[in-house]
């Protein structure tokens, strides 16, 4: 095998050095997994090492299995030898030949997260609690949190709680391990635990292991903890070699336990330990690197390095500021449509990049309005979420008391105590006087059911709830996006999400969906509740794309690793990319890791990098959101650009562009490609950032009032002299400014 041929000049040192231990950081695109592949097969076919004599540990299974098959490829006659797993992996390897010393038996089950949330909602229930409530999220966490620690129950002594629940969650995590020692199972996190209390405490055990393996290669070891890191030092003896590769400014899972400092601080526990720093990309254009290298320059924890290329500078960097997040996808989609057509390059070359999956909802109605494929890794479409269909189905029921299917699906939503049983004799009852469900119930008296009086009184008032909000959209006396809030509010719906584990993501995405219907009322003022409903009816009945040529999307923490020839960062703004909750909650330790994900985004492009940002109010942070801090420190400029949205319609004054029905022209109403420059500072107001506190109002209907504040996206709240307090629409054809006299 020629080594020089196959490899740069750094990276040949990295493979061929005689140095004991090795530190390779490896930059982004710089050839790590060839560098970690090639060693091994360097140790095997030039130094003569057993290939069972060497332990590689790679993140994930899949990086693993292309491993073997790249070295099977290159020396076919050591594939049943090679032993190249995950940590998890390489842990329950072991126990199964030695977790009979603490008298467990080899045939024990590995409980999944699932099984885990399972057993943990049975548990709750002993405590008083039910299946549903928080407390099952928050022990998870925290039995999570202990193992991590390398604490089991009886190491811990509450002698002050951090949080309220601490005491109970610690009693649920006895219990949790009692149930599982009579299953005879493991969690993922024993593993590793009861790996590390054998080696420790069975000396005999740990000498036959230390023997065992001469050579330890660990890959993306930024991303190791603080467990998994002494799993590796009990299997080290005076003359075994580590080589780990990983990146400082590619960690981004120190929310998992990922420790950093053990990289960067790896040569006080091996001092002689040499670094070779892999900086030449084989990905990127050198503007795309020079933004990359300024932005992760402003990190103090890292080492540091600039990485390179010997290829063309490339395209510059390209950063657009738009007025609305629709306005925002609606650049990205007639720029993907634009490369497509003229610079030939393919859907599957492109790549939508954001910080959370909440982000997605513009890029999919404007994505739809394009007739662009696209596909979502790491995350549900955004009409298919639960928590969507849920709010969507109340919405349903709004317009249509007749929608049994929507009034299924949220008749014990929030919790109402509605059994199977009462499921089905509700059903059964209401189908035999032949009215819907939603019907049934609202007209049937306790003396004609045999449905129990706190389940009927239960769905009785969420069905009035309902009422009340039909009958206040009818009237038209307020935006309807405000009814709507309030009436998902006064259900309990956030409560109700709250108490799961992954509530603060899913209540963000109820607000971007009401955020998504304040900027529909806004930009189509005469339109009505049915028409928003009909709109996302066309949108959510779109197939899923399962094959072929697609733009595909996800978060940042879903394409580590993967690279495209061109990708777009969207909603590169403060408060979202860095998140605000990272920097709240982490300080100055969230901010350099948000800025690690920025430089992990950046350098998964190959050809074209564009970052986006919107200047709108955002519902979800509550403010109107500036420029990403990390756009002025990539050393880039922003360009403003405002265009008519596709989806919305823009400032057309009937319905949205889905209202045109069978006459609907997808190239008659698309977006013209000229960027307009527009003031950074300002939000879109579509013509009523006029309004002020204290201005009168004169309303066709509700007559005369004061604005006593501004809710943003246009809506403005009004102090009625006969009608009250109303939110309305600043822009409304009925709305109208008073004179000084009026």
């Amino acid at each position: 095998m020629n080594y020089e041929k196959e490899l740069n000049e750094r990276q040949l040192e990295a493979v061929t050095s005689s140095y004991q231990h090795l530190r390779i950081i490896a930059g982004a695109g710089s050839g790590k997994t060839r560098v970690l592949t090639y060693r091994i097969a360097y140790l095997i076919d030039e130094v003569g090492v057993e290939p069972w004599k060497i332990l590689a540990i790679t993140f994930t299974n899949k990086v693993a299995a292309e491993m073997k098959t790249r070295i099977t490829n290159m020396l076919p006659n050591c594939s049943k030898d090679l032993n190249i797993r995950t940590f998890h992996s390489f842990a329950a390897f072991f126990l199964r030949k030695e977790i009979s010393v603490i008298n467990y038996p080899s045939s024990f089950t590995i409980l999944d997260e699932e099984d885990q949330t399972r057993l943990l909602k049975d548990i709750v229930v002993e405590f008083g609690y039910k299946k549903g409530d928080k407390i099952v999220g928050l022990a998870a966490g925290y039995i999570g949190k202990c193992k991590l620690l390398e604490k089991y129950p009886d190491d811990i002594n509450i002698i002050k709680p951090a949080f309220a629940e601490e005491k109970d969650c610690l009693e649920i995590y006895r219990r949790y391990e009692e149930e599982k020692a009579k299953m005879l199972s493991l969690d993922f996190d024993d593993l590793l635990l009861k790996a590390n209390y054998i080696l420790e405490n069975y000396p005999d055990v740990r000498f036959k292991w230390q023997q065992r393996i001469d050579h330890i290669l660990v890959d993306e070891f930024q991303d190791t903890n603080n467990v998994e890191f002494k799993l590796i030092k009990y299997l080290l003896k005076p003359f075994t070699t580590v080589y780990v590769v990983g990146d400082p400014d590619q960690t981004i899972y120190t929310w998992r336990g990922a420790n950093q400092n053990i990289l960067l601080k790896l040569n006080d526990i091996l001092p002689d330990i040499e670094t070779v720093i892999l900086d030449r990309n084989y990905r990127s254009t050198q503007n795309i690197l020079n933004s990359a290298n300024k932005l992760i320059s402003y990190n103090k924890e890292r080492v540091k390095k600039d990485l390179y290329t010997e290829e063309n500078l490339g395209a510059k960097v390209v950063v657009k500021n738009n007025g609305s997040g629709q306005t925002e996808a609606d650049y990205v989609c007639r720029e993907i449509n634009r490369l497509v057509q003229n610079e030939g390059y393919k859907l599957r070359d492109i790549c939508i990049l954001y910080r959370s999956n909440y982000l997605t909802l513009d890029f999919e109605h404007s994505l739809m309005a394009h007739q662009i494929q696209y596909k979502i890794y790491g995350g549900q479409k955004f009409y298919q979420r639960r928590e969507i269909k849920d709010v969507l189905a109340y919405f349903h029921l709004i317009v249509n008391t007749k929608d049994d299917i929507s009034f299924k699906r949220i008749m014990n939503v929030p919790r109402r105590g509605i059994g199977e049983t009462t499921e089905n004799l509700i059903y059964d009852e209401a189908r035999s006087t032949g009215k819907s469900v939603y019907e049934y119930l609202r007209d049937v008296s306790q003396d004609e059911t045999q449905v129990s009086k706190r389940c009927l009184d239960s769905l009785k008032a969420m069905i009035q709830r309902i009422e009340i909000a039909r009958d206040d959209i009818n009237k038209s006396e307020e935006v309807f996006s405000k009814i709507l809030e309030d009436m998902i509010y006064s259900i309990g719906y956030q409560d109700y999400l709250m108490k799961e584990d992954d509530g603060d993501e899913r209540w963000e995405n109820v607000k971007a969906l009401f955020e998504d219907i304040r900027h529909y009322s806004k930009n189509n003022p005469e339109s009505t509740f049915d028409d928003y409903l009909q709109n996302i009816a066309l949108v959510s009945a779109q197939d899923e794309i399962e094959d072929g040529d697609y733009v595909t999307l996800m978060t940042v923490h879903t394409a580590k690793g993967l690279e495209f020839p061109v990708v777009f960062i969207v909603r590169l703004n403060q408060g979202i990319f860095p998140n605000q909750r990272a920097l709240m909650e982490s300080g100055f330790k969230g901010l350099e890791e948000e800025r690690r994900l920025a430089y992990v985004a950046m350098t998964r492009a190959k050809k074209l990098l564009y970052i986006t940002l919107s200047s709108s109010f955002s519902y979800v942070l509550g403010s109107v959101t500036g420029p990403s801090q990390f756009i002025k420190e990539s050393g880039n400029a922003v360009e403003e650009v405002h265009s008519q949205s596709s989806f919305y319609g823009g400032n057309r004054q009937k319905k949205s562009l889905f209202d045109d029905g069978p006459n609907f022209n997808f190239e008659r109403d698309r977006p013209s490609r000229e960027p307009v420059k527009q003031d950074f500072d300002q939000p879109e107001t579509n013509g009523i950032d006029d309004w002020k506190v204290g201005d009168t109002v004169i309303h066709k209907k509700l007559g005369k009032g004061k604005v006593i504040a501004l809710e943003g996206d246009g809506i403005i709240t009004v102090e009625f002299e006969e009608h009250g307090r109303k939110s309305i629409l600043g822009n409304h054809p009925a709305v109208s400014k008073g004179g000084l006299d009026a």
